[in-house]
């Protein structure tokens, strides 16, 4: 009975322990993604003559 127990609550545990580390690698995949959108390279502007 105590091993069944202590079984359930070790799945419990692990269950829990995964589903926390998948939310915050997905939370820092989702930093990165908006960290990183939209970024250009500044373009070179040619020089201005000088009249």
């Amino acid at each position: 009975m105590w091993k069944r127990l202590t079984l359930i609550a070790a799945a419990v545990v692990g269950v829990t322990y995964l589903r926390k580390k998948a939310k915050d690698q997905q939370a820092e995949q989702d930093l990165w993604a908006q960290a990183t959108d939209d970024v250009t390279p500044p373009t070179p502007q040619a020089p201005k003559p000088q009249a």
